[in-house]
Formats: structure tokens, C-alpha cells, sequence
């Protein structure tokens, strides 16, 4: 091992499972004897945990990149590490592009990373993930139940990155979810590209429903939330289970990508419209105020003014709870890369902006319905310049849903009840119930 003098900063760009991936590279360097700094410019290396997904994905990290090595223009005997998704994807020609950089490694190559900083006699124990350092608030964290990726989505380049599904073992999940609950975190979020996907590839009996039955038992763990499933695999069992378990979060993102059935078959996905519409009936029958989340392509080969009237009449009429929406971006390899015709850039702009614009409507409708009703909230820090707390409710993920600003007395990281005292489209106002 190295001697601990050596400063390492990371840069993670992309998703919740690369930052997953950054923590276990910086707690097995942190491990191994060096120290983790927040300025990449006190760093002795710099890596940068890359996202290869769309296409405006790969320039921020070809720009992170090119930054990067501009620092090490400045004289200082400075190492470039670049991993993850675009590196994996495109590794020979950033190796032929910008050469300036030490090592490119792929995704999930702890192991090489190791190595090459720490010195050939490291080694990873694959077995015992190690999760000392997390980037997240200390009572939340993602669990990566597994990754890569089954479904033949005509869009989604992630097969080709990621290469096929794999879940971790039942124990191993637990054993790292029991280490982050001893540690104070109070809440799980999974994670996968397909987390209903969780022990397919395995063969043995185990599944989600084995999983979270698990989970649920963990002493001190309040909440559990579900991300990215897939829609054809939510069935009867998933739902009882989140109706009747109490840590499991009222909430639930499907990304649907579209309704109309063309689109849908065009983009390789068994859903149809019937089949999402039944299910998200079953959904809110059978689990009172769940919030489901979803996100939709505007702008994919071949939609037209109608089929995008059609998922703009759909939005309106299931009022989800929360929403997201992405242009579409060709990407090379893929099916869709090549289907016609397609859609002006100026028109997918129009339309992202007119679905945005009908669900911010519909997210103030639903927020103003919450106003003088009681909720819990997990509460995430104080704002120094509103002087108020703010947090989430079962129904908001970190980062890319809604915050609730509390009046009166909270704790960090402790789970609050408040009253909700106003609204906007994306923001509750509350006041601390005693």
C-alpha cells in the first residue's frame, strides 16, 4: 500500500449508481492510505466517474475531462483517472483524443483502480463492499441492488455499457444495509436499472419481494424507496407488499417513456397504453395516496403532432403526482439510432417545454391539495439565508423531486410531522407539529 499522503479528488457525474460506484472507490483509497479532497485543484489525482448515457451527458464529461487536464498544465506532478460509463463505451478513442490522461478504466473496475493508485499490492474484496464514505446526507443512501441491464429498449445504449443484469446476492445487499443503518442512515433508496428485475438472473427463488421482506427487518431503518421499475414487472405481490409495510415508501417511479402504442412498440417496450393505464388504476386502488413517478421521451423517430397530443392528453388525465421528461437523443449503436424520420430539434424543444409546462400546472393542483393536511417529513438541513429547515416527504426523492421548508423545531435526519401551510408548483411550506 501507498504511504497516506497522497490527496485524491473525485468527480462523479451522472446517476445515483456512479455515485454509488465513486463511494466505493474513494472508501477502498481512503482504505488504503490516501487522503480525499473536495478541490480537485489540492488533488495529486483526479478521477472523474463518468456518465456515457446521452449525448449531453458525454459532453459534460468530455468538458470535466478537458478541465481536468488543464490543471495538470499547471506544474504540479498531477494524475488523471477517468472511469465509468463513456470511458467503458469509448475507451480507445479518448485513449487516441486526449492522451493527456493517466488511465481510462471502465465501469465497476474497483480492482484496476485500486491497483494503479495504490500500488500493485492492493486488492479488492468483491465479497465485503466497503461503503466507509458516502456523498450523500448521513441518513440517506442508495443500495445497488444489481446492475446492467436485460430489456431491448431501442433507445438505451446502457446494454452495450453495462453488459447483462446482475443482482448482487440477497446477503450481501443486507449485510451493506445493515452496515449503512448502524451508521444512522434512516432511509434506502434501490437502485438498478431494472430494480423489479432484482434476482431474475439468479435463478434461485429470490426476487425483490425476498429483498425488501428482508429489508423491513432492519431494526432502526424508517424508510425504504423503490426507483426505476419496470413496468411490466410490478405485479400483485410488489404491490400488497408496499400497501402493507409501513417502512416501504407510498411511492414508486415507473418510467413509462410514452403512451402511444406505436411509439412504445417502436422504442422495443412490451407496455402498451391499456397495460400502464391498469396499472396505474391497480396502483392507487389498492395503495392509498402512493405518488408515482415517471418520465417520458418527447421528440423520439417518428412521433408526431398526434401521438405527442396523446401523451399530453394522457399527463392531463392521470395527473402524476410527479413527472419528468427528456428530448430524445440519437445514440450510436442503438436500434432508434437510425429509425425515420426524425423529429426537428426545435420541435422536441417545443414539446418538452409544452409537457413540462401542463405538469407544472398539475404538480401546483396536487400541491394545493396537501395544504392544512399532516405528513411526516425526513428532514435533510437548515437554510441559513430562509432561516427554516427543510426535508421530503415519502413522496420525494432526493435531488430530483419537491422540498418541504419547515417552521419551528427539527432535528437533521429525524422523520417530523408537519402541516402544510401553503404551496407552489414544486415547494410545501409547513410548521412542525409537536
Amino acid at each position: 500500500m501507498i504511504k497516506s499522503n497522497k490527496k485524491i479528488s473525485i468527480i462523479t457525474l451522472g446517476c445515483p449508481k456512479n455515485q454509488v460506484d465513486s463511494e466505493v472507490i474513494a472508501s477502498e483509497l481512503v482504505r488504503g492510505g490516501v487522503i480525499l479532497v473536495g478541490n480537485e485543484k489540492e488533488a495529486d489525482t483526479i478521477i472523474i466517474n463518468t456518465c456515457g448515457f446521452i449525448e449531453a451527458a458525454k459532453k459534460e464529461s468530455i468538458d470535466t475531462i478537458l478541465k481536468a487536464v488543464k490543471l495538470k498544465k499547471d506544474g504540479r506532478d498531477r494524475q488523471i483517472v477517468v472511469c465509468g460509463c463513456l470511458s467503458q463505451r469509448y475507451k480507445e478513442r479518448l485513449e487516441q483524443e486526449i492522451p493527456e490522461v493517466d488511465a481510462y478504466f471502465g465501469v465497476e473496475s474497483f480492482n484496476e483502480i485500486g491497483s494503479f493508485i495504490l500500488g500493485p499490492s492492493y486488492s479488492w474484496n468483491e465479497k465485503k463492499l466497503n461503503r466507509s464514505i458516502l456523498s450523500t446526507l448521513p441518513h440517506t443512501a442508495y443500495l445497488k441492488i444489481a446492475d446492467g441491464c436485460n430489456h431491448g429498449c431501442s433507445f438505451c445504449a446502457i446494454p452495450m455499457i453495462k453488459g447483462p443484469y446482475r443482482s448482487r446476492s440477497i446477503n450481501s445487499v443486507i449485510d451493506e444495509a445493515q452496515s449503512l443503518v448502524d451508521r444512522g442512515v434512516k432511509e434506502l433508496i434501490l437502485i438498478a436499472q431494472d430494480t423489479t428485475a432484482y434476482g431474475s438472473d439468479q435463478r434461485n427463488g429470490t426476487d425483490l419481494i425476498c429483498l425488501l421482506e428482508r429489508l423491513v427487518s432492519i431494526s432502526d431503518l424508517r424508510w425504504i424507496r423503490i426507483m426505476y421499475a419496470f413496468p411490466d414487472s410490478v405485479n400483485d405481490r410488489l404491490i400488497d407488499l408496499i400497501s402493507h409495510e409501513d417502512k416501504i415508501c407510498k411511492y414508486l417511479d415507473i418510467p413509462f417513456q410514452h403512451i402511444s402504442d406505436s411509439i412504445l412498440r417502436s422504442m422495443g417496450r412490451k407496455s402498451r397504453k391499456e397495460s400502464i393505464e391498469l396499472l396505474i388504476s391497480k396502483l392507487r386502488n389498492r395503495i392509498p395516496n402512493i405518488v408515482i413517478r415517471t418520465t417520458f421521451i418527447v421528440g423520439f423517430p417518428g412521433e408526431t403532432d398526434t401521438m405527442f397530443q396523446e401523451l399530453v392528453d394522457f399527463v392531463k388525465h392521470i395527473r402524476f403526482e410527479r413527472m419528468g421528461a427528456f428530448i430524445y437523443s440519437p445514440e450510436e449503436g442503438t436500434a432508434a439510432y437510425r429509425m425515420r424520420p426524425a423529429v426537428p430539434r426545435n420541435v422536441a424543444e417545443e414539446r418538452y417545454h409544452i409537457i413540462m409546462n401542463t405538469q407544472r400546472e398539475i404538480s401546483a393542483e396536487i400541491n394545493r391539495s396537501l395544504e392544512s393536511k399532516s405528513l411526516p417529513v425526513i428532514v435533510d438541513g437548515y437554510d441559513e439565508n430562509e432561516k427554516l429547515f427543510f426535508g421530503r416527504t415519502q413522496g420525494d426523492a432526493p435531488e430530483v423531486d419537491q422540498r418541504v421548508w419547515i417552521k419551528g423545531k427539527a432535528k437533521i435526519g429525524g422523520i417530523v410531522n408537519v402541516k402544510i401551510t401553503a404551496s407552489s408548483e414544486y415547494d410545501l411550506l409547513s410548521e412542525a407539529v409537536e
